[in-house]
């Protein structure tokens, strides 16, 4: 193989003979001063080979910065010659007579004088007139030249844009359309391999942009072409057919008034119900009988029952471009859904014109059209994951193709001669921030996980969630300013009176990614610090209800406390530091773990996985417990946590009560341990109020048993005084009914027993007079 090739070299099977072998008699003069400077080479060792090449590199940098890209091409070509044979393995090539320490500076003259070599080529190029025959020679040189570079470092950012600019310059020479993409393409590849490894490259950006665009040109005049081949035929075939019964039975009925493209378009893959490619069609509609209306445009996913099935069977019969009238029967346009409330409704039959304005292919992600995905360009870098930060300005459509909302949107007040509020998109606006995993609208997380920095892309959505609200770190005058946007652009539907968006489109454009801190690996790592603010970043998401973002992060702060406490070069105060953040997110963790797993195993009837998944909920929180309990005994958050898992696993409500007591002492601030301290409160007192509730009952029961059983006075009266020390809300006098005994005990009881009950009655009068109005409220 390779190796074996580089031996027989060695050995000098496969190389220059010691005697120069003669020059033919049309030899060029590139070959004679080639065969000079190797007949020079061989008096020559290495470092004197490597310091030739490096005058030679230095006299080019001179002519090009004197704009002689001739005589620079000349210089670094001198300069190849000279160094590129010191590039092989020493090992293999022991007759260079160079070791491994200048073969790495002979990899480098060359791969630094290719990249200024294809620089000189692209220049000498522009300097060429477009029908020049040389150009084709000169940007084939360049790309020879960057691809020598690439061999010897695969990285070359430099090598990588010049190639790429090379082979645009190429495509726009006289190519085929098919091999013009393919240049293109490859083109496109380098262009991407620059901003993988530098993702500010502004140049590589705009170049890459501007590829796209070629490409996506070329393609479309690909479509046209073919669309040729039908469209004569097709449009005088159409031209000459009056009326057209589509279906056969009279109940759509179709007259061309002019033709379109006469393209050949529908894929009956599309139109298969779990395909994974949807096609959405836009259609300008306007009712014509039986009375005129106004137009409306409209889009929906061909096949779909969203639209009418007469709308869906006349645009297969249709070409881009076309112009029809259609008269439907009523139960050809029966589809009563959110989409359809959008054109004007007819009783009976109908006659509409329609134009074809164009049809969109979209990814079905689900493949059941809930959310179909339009990647306009897919951006560089890496894509986003949860927790990274993402500036994204994103617009809303309707189903109509009117704007609903945009993140550029702000309101001008007016000028104050009574133009009123006006809505307006602020381009230099800066795009609303986001973190994946946390605050991101549900939509535009799906768009920023299709992209990379830079990247456009659509969704369409059967129905959106609620607008979101604007990110809380805006300033309070864009802030205002956007919701009051957002009252304007509210979208109504006329069957659905909720803040649901129905058949809407979101385009979304991620213009900057921040990824997530991942740890002491990261260049941004600050030790403490970056845990510190990692478990502060888990307490907001907490407090605003984000259960999963805060678990994530509160789970990198024990990680990354646990890098801290194994590191050789950790202190014992950061050591120190890093455990009071565990504590923290130790207790926030179990606090979540405990909240989510305790309304399961209170239900009686669930399924065994989900009870499953709730004990091990509840087995972690006592994991965190008890490391807590060792290092932080007095902590609130380990009295806090104790008391979560009592309540969930026992209902020990009075054990949890004195955790909380002392988690309230610990911190008296402490907002969580204060909400928690007042539910079992609550809960205790409803224990109480069973307690009383039974044994006022008991108590009941007692004084009627001791009435109808002679009365006995003293017995009566130990029970009178019993029931008057209990505590007895109006809830139980209404359900144990003891007024009404009370009052037959008064009725034949002793003049002690009387006053008993004459206390006993007022004074659950008086009590009714305060818990009545609460109770029935």
């Amino acid at each position: 193989g390779e190796v074996q090739e580089d031996v027989n070299k060695a050995d000098g099977k496969d190389d220059e003979d010691e005697d120069d072998p003669p020059l033919p008699e049309d030899a060029s003069p590139q070959d004679i001063e080639i065969a000079k400077i190797e007949k020079e080479k061989k008096k020559m060792d290495a470092t004197q080979k490597l310091e030739r090449s490096l005058l030679w590199k230095i006299e080019g940098n001179k002519f090009f910065k004197a704009g002689e890209m001739p005589k620079a091409g000349d210089a670094y070509y001198h300069a190849i010659i000279y160094c590129r044979e010191l590039t092989h393995n020493p090992q293999y090539y022991p007759k260079y007579g160079h070791n491994e320490e200048q073969r790495k500076i002979a990899q480098d003259m060359c791969e630094n004088v290719y990249t200024n070599l294809s620089l000189v080529q692209l220049k000498y190029a522009a300097s060429l007139g477009a029908g020049n025959e040389e150009l084709q020679k000169v940007l084939e040189e360049a790309v020879k030249s960057a691809s020598e570079a690439l061999k010897i470092n695969g990285k070359n950012v430099k090598a990588l844009f010049r190639r790429a600019q090379a082979k645009e310059k190429m495509a726009e020479l006289d190519k085929a359309n098919a091999e013009a993409q393919v240049i293109l393409g490859e083109a496109k590849t380098d262009l991407l391999a620059v901003l993988e490894e530098d993702k500010q490259n502004r140049d590589a950006r705009v170049q890459l942009k501007a590829i796209q665009d070629k490409l996506k040109a070329l393609k479309k005049q690909e479509v046209e072409f073919e669309k040729k081949t039908f469209s004569f035929g097709n449009t005088l075939s159409g031209l000459g057919v009056k009326e057209k019964d589509l279906l056969g039975d009279g109940t759509i009925k179709k007259k061309l008034e002019t033709a379109g493209d006469g393209g050949k378009w529908v894929n009956e893959d599309w139109l298969v119900k779990d395909a994974p490619i949807k096609c959405v069609v836009h259609l300008q509609c306007t009712m014509l009988q039986p009375k005129q209306e106004k137009p409306v445009t409209i889009s929906f996913v061909l096949g779909e029952k969203d639209m009418h099935e007469g709308f869906s069977t006349a645009v297969k019969s249709m070409t881009v471009g076309e112009v029809s009238h259609f008269t439907f029967a009523a139960q050809r346009l029966s589809a009563n859904t959110v989409l359809s409330s959008v054109l004007p409704k007819a009783s009976g039959e109908s006659t509409w014109e329609l134009k074809f304005l164009k049809f969109v292919t979209w990814h079905d992600l689900e493949r059941n059209c809930e959310h179909l995905l339009k990647v306009h360009e897919e951006g560089w870098g890496r894509k986003p994951e949860n927790l990274s930060e993402v500036f994204i300005h994103w617009r809303v459509f309707g189903p109509d193709g009117s704007m609903i909302h945009s993140s550029r949107n702000t309101v001008d007040l007016g000028d104050g001669t009574g133009g009123g509020f006006k809505q307006v998109e602020d381009e230099d606006k800066e795009p609303p921030r986001y973190v994946l995993g946390e605050n991101c609208w549900e939509p535009l997380e799906l768009l920023c996980k299709s992209l990379k920095q830079g990247g456009v892309a659509e969704l369409r959505a059967r129905k959106l969630p609620p607008l979101p609200k604007q990110d809380e770190q805006a300033d309070a005058t864009s802030n205002a300013a956007a919701q009051l946007s957002m009252m304007m652009n509210k979208f109504k539907s006329k069957d659905k009176e909720d803040k649901d968006l129905y058949h809407c489109t979101i385009r979304a454009e991620l213009e900057r990614v921040i990824p997530a801190l991942v740890g002491p690996e990261d260049p941004r790592w600050e030790g403490v610090t970056a845990i510190a603010q990692e478990c502060y970043l888990g307490q907001q998401c907490l407090d605003r209800g984000y259960e999963q973002a805060a678990l994530a992060r509160f789970r990198r702060v024990l990680s990354w406390v646990d890098h801290i406490a194994s590191s050789s070069s950790s202190s014992t105060d950061e050591i120190s530091r890093a455990n009071r953040q565990a504590a923290a997110a130790r207790a926030s963790i179990g606090w979540v773990l405990v909240s989510r797993a305790a309304p399961i195993l209170d239900s009686g009837n669930v399924r065994s996985d989900i009870l499953k998944a709730a004990q091990k909920d509840i087995a972690e929180a006592e994991e965190n417990w008890r490391w807590l309990n060792e290092h932080f005994p007095d902590h609130a958050g380990t009295k806090l946590l104790k008391a979560k898992i009592l309540v969930a696993q026992d209902d020990d409500f009075k054990g949890a009560y004195d955790e909380l007591i002392l988690a309230q002492e610990a911190d008296p601030g402490n907002n969580r341990v204060q909400e928690e301290l007042k539910l079992v409160k609550i809960e205790l007192r409803k224990e109480e109020e069973q307690r009383n509730k039974a044994k006022v009952a008991e108590i009941r029961d007692n004084l009627k048993r001791v009435r109808e059983n002679g009365c006995n006075n003293e017995e009566m009266a130990s029970l009178l005084s019993d029931l008057q020390q209990t505590s007895v809300t109006w809830e139980t006098v209404m359900e144990t009914r003891i007024g009404v005994e009370v009052k037959n005990c008064q009725e034949a009881g002793n003049d002690n027993v009387k006053r008993l009950c004459t206390q006993i009655l007022g004074k659950l009068k008086d009590e009714s007079k305060e818990q009545r109005p609460m109770w029935e409220s």
